[in-house]
């Protein structure tokens, strides 16, 4: 395999995959993907002009569990694992998917079924990067500080068909630390609680710290998440906000897409988002999410296989 780093803004590079006598993607020996990803975190695989749907008989060489994603994304491919991204053509701003939630994905995937020409960019913010390059007194508050996450999750599909249902909202309980307030409604299908999480999250297999979080959406965007404080109640400062917008902005990458690229993107060290989607543009991208991955464990064989 070929390697080449993607940007210099992105600690250790990224790293873009490309074939040299790989015939297949499935070639590629596991043990040095896992090398590379736990090093740089983010990994675009192209020009292996991987059948879409093969997907996720390659992300299962890395996944003992896939989460389950937002209801409101369509499914793609008959296959559940798979599916569509948040629609319309709007930007949306960096964010660590479902980090809000207590099913936070460890990798997300997306897969470029038709690249965009001109817009519509998959952005990428490396987490490392956004702390190192906040000063001492932001790193402080951050650490000091939990954000408040008010939620309401939907867990069937007849949420979307049952809005008008009573609201019976009988007391539940989730077992995640820093869940509070949790109810659930069975006419709705839904559970309504808070979940506190620091904004800054310690890698799992290094000591590092990465900022990673929702703190940057649009709180329309995401129907699950109501609102987002601290856990005081109060908004972060603005000024602090305005300074992790400028540190990210400044440190985020584009992902130019094209045709059969799949994206690696470790979720609980990078952030993404998504730039405007110009209204004659087509663009199609799927997404998978490996809530638990198998990064870790004994490898058996040298191969993806």
């Amino acid at each position: 395999m070929k390697t080449s780093i993607i940007s210099e803004k992105i600690l250790k590079g990224g790293c873009l995959i490309e074939p040299s006598d790989e015939k297949s993607i499935f070639q590629l020996s596991k043990q040095k993907l896992v090398n590379i990803f736990e090093e740089k975190g983010l990994i675009i695989f192209r020009n292996f002009n991987l059948d879409k749907l093969k997907i996720t008989k390659f992300t299962d060489i890395f996944t003992t569990k896939y989460a389950n994603d937002a209801l409101r994304r369509s499914v793609r491919l008959k296959n559940n694992k798979v599916r569509d991204v948040d629609p319309g053509k709007l930007e949306m701003p960096l964010h660590s998917e479902a980090s809000y939630s207590p099913s936070w994905p460890e990798i997300i995937w997306f897969y470029c079924n038709l690249a965009p020409k001109n817009s519509g960019q998959t952005t990428v913010c490396d987490g490392q990067s956004i702390y190192k390059n906040l000063n001492a007194s932001e790193k402080k508050f951050f650490l000091e500080n939990q954000i408040l996450y008010d939620l309401k999750i939907p867990y069937g599909e007849e949420i979307f068909k049952n809005k008008n249902s009573k609201n019976k909202l009988k007391p539940w309980h989730i077992d995640h630390p820093g869940v509070k307030d949790c109810f659930i409604n069975f006419s709705k299908k839904e559970i309504v609680f808070k979940l506190k999480r620091y904004a800054i999250n310690k890698l799992n297999y290094t000591d590092k710290l990465a900022f990673v979080n929702h703190l940057q959406i649009i709180l329309n965007r995401d129907p699950q998440v109501l609102n987002i404080t601290m856990e005081n109640g109060k908004k972060v400062p603005p000024k602090i906000m305005k300074k992790v917008k400028k540190v990210s902005d400044d440190l985020t990458v584009d992902i130019n897409w094209k045709n059969h690229d799949l994206c690696m993107i470790d979720n609980r060290r990078f952030m993404h988002g998504r730039r405007e989607i110009n209204s004659s543009e087509k663009r199609d991208i799927m997404v998978i999410q490996t809530l638990k991955s198998n990064l870790r464990d004994k490898i058996n064989t040298n191969k993806t296989t």
